[in-house]
């Protein structure tokens, strides 16, 4: 009996022999999913639940257990799309209902996985060897443990936490028994329209977790799901020293979702090198002819999906051995204050002042706000006259941002592409100069914290009001905005524009105190460039001006 045999099924429960009234078998499994109230999703999953518990406690006869997984699989595949999309646009940490709901349908794909590793191990009882009949079989389990496990560690990239404690150690052993058995390589068909080995499903969940998905909104993480999925096949498995990402088989972790977690090369380590991946893809850009600035991928099913250069650069630009950063950290441990939201930010810059009294102050009476302005999703702490402020802890930095721990606290509410405010705290009745940051990753560790990693966009930024011609060329509505400083330019931070980029808009400023001579100006600033961040911000790149004329020259005119 191998080392990778018995390391298939280590850390599962304890199983006792199946009864009469509930049988191991595969005709009453069905029966039991026949009689789930679907209609009524909550139950159906608290039921499944059940089902799935029950299995991995009673001894079954391999090839029954494998029949009445695949039944399972289809009802749980059924139930988690439906909870999927509920979960589509939500920030984080989740509400407590929503939740639990993550968490079953996570519960649900980790059972699968194991599951199909137990039954394989039943078919190769006692002595752990693969009988030439029964090789399919015992393919199509394995690569269907890796595949539901897989999909475990995406449902918890998708809540922004660590996978669970053996994951990745059920993951490795599938993938080293399949390796033993020789048949690691051998296509499995997993539906109608997939084939796939057991061997491109590990490297797919290798690819996905070196992509480091903690930093993708969930959009973004599905698109990254597919595109890796693609790409993996063309990755390679090979012994340790060859200056790939090193792999500690023995260890319950993937290749590291951040540099600093990342191996060094060293006896007895496997290489997952995925840099045939990436010269794919740089391959595939090549071909485009010039201009085009989206590639197209066919997945599996005949589906087209159409990705952007942009994002695959993005994608892959951790897939290299060392990814480097662009700047060094530096170790840290001090507090700084934070805000969420740029609507929040916005009010601390202007005094707290509430936006229509900001823009009043630099526009006159008459000057009006836009609706988008007035309630959007993120904009009801800033609105309401009042900005939480709270104490993060900075677990290292560099030029370029921040790695920041936060307390979860009651009503936080944050996301991949958020805009947040840092400051370093302040004495009372200091002024404090606020950073503007943009969270690249988040990870929502056990205890409930968060680790997120910010970039930092400008170390100064002054409030603004923004208003944007429309097609007849009229301004619209006074928006927020952040602008945000360079040494030849100027960028402006605003919540999304859901109308084609104009080639120029108005800007209104207070007064800067770091100016010579501070005045509240109104001015017109031409727009260079424009790129989304994250799901709900846009930066607009503006030519650097000479001194725009006072505001109160333009107050009539403004209205």
């Amino acid at each position: 009996m191998s080392e990778a045999y018995t390391r298939l099924i280590a850390g599962m429960p304890a199983r006792v022999p199946a009864t009469g009234a509930t049988p191991a078998s595969a005709r009453h499994m069905q029966r039991n999913i026949a009689q789930l109230p679907m209609a009524n999703p909550a139950v159906a999953a608290r039921e499944l639940t059940h089902l799935l518990e029950r299995m991995l406690t009673t001894v079954w006869p391999g090839g029954e257990r494998l029949e009445a997984l695949n039944a399972l699989g289809i009802t749980v595949a059924q139930l988690s799309d439906g909870f999927e999309r509920q979960l589509a646009s939500e920030s984080f940490p989740l509400p407590p209902a929503k939740l639990a709901l993550a968490e079953t349908v996570s519960g649900f794909q980790r059972a699968l996985a194991e599951g199909y590793a137990l039954a394989v191990y039943e078919l190769c009882a006692p002595a752990g060897k693969v009988g030439w009949m029964r090789s399919k079989a015992i393919a199509q389990g394995l690569a269907r443990a890796l595949w539901h496990g897989g999909l475990s560690l995406l449902w918890h990239y998708r809540l922004y936490r660590n996978p669970p404690a053996g994951a990745w150690l059920h993951m490795h052993a599938a993938h080293a028994f399949a390796l033993e058995s020789g048949i690691a390589d051998k296509p499995v068909a997993l539906d109608e329209a997939q084939r796939l080995s057991p061997s491109t499903i590990y490297k797919h969940a290798l690819l996905l977790a070196l992509s480091n998905p903690y930093r993708f909104s969930a959009r973004e993480l599905s698109d990254a799901y597919e595109v890796t999925g693609v790409m993996a096949a063309r990755c390679q498995l090979h012994a340790g020293g060859s200056g790939a990402i090193a792999l500690d088989l023995a260890a319950d972790a993937g290749p590291g979702y951040l540099p600093e977690e990342r191996r060094a090369a060293a006896p007895g380590l496997q290489d997952f090198d995925a840099e045939p991946a990436r010269a794919a893809l740089a391959a595939d850009r090549q071909m485009q002819p010039g201009g085009i600035s989206r590639s197209s991928y066919r997945l599996h099913g005949g589906k087209i999906l159409e990705i952007s250069h942009a994002f695959l650069e993005r994608l892959q630009s951790t897939w290299s051995g060392n990814a480097e950063r662009g700047h060094a950290r530096l170790r840290a441990g001090h507090p700084l204050e934070a805000v969420i939201g740029l609507h929040a930010l916005h009010m601390l810059l202007a005094g707290g002042q509430q936006f229509q009294t900001f823009l009043s102050g630099l526009r006159g009476a008459g000057i009006s706000i836009g609706a988008q302005t007035q309630s959007p999703a993120w904009a009801a702490p800033a609105d309401a006259g009042v900005v939480a402020v709270q104490r993060v802890q900075v677990l290292d930095q560099s030029l370029g941002g921040y790695r920041l721990l936060w307390h979860a606290e009651a009503g936080m509410r944050i996301r991949v592409g958020e805009i947040v405010g840092l400051a370093p705290p302040a004495e009372r009745g200091d002024t404090q100069e606020w950073m503007v940051g943009i969270v690249r990753w988040l990870r929502i560790e056990e205890s409930g914290q968060l680790d997120t990693g910010v970039e930092l966009l400008a170390r100064q930024a002054l409030p603004a009001a923004v208003r944007v011609p429309d097609a007849r060329g009229q301004l619209r509505n006074a928006v927020r905005a952040l602008l945000l400083r360079g040494d030849d330019h100027e960028q402006l931070l605003l919540t999304t524009l859901n109308e084609t980029i104009p080639a120029a808009l108005e800007v209104s400023l207070p007064e800067d105190p770091r100016d010579w001579q501070p005045l509240p100006s109104v001015r017109l600033a031409q727009i260079e460039s424009s790129e989304a961040l994250g799901p709900g911000y846009q930066s607009l790149r503006v030519s650097a001006a000479p001194r725009p004329v006072a505001a109160a020259a333009v107050a009539e005119t403004g209205a």
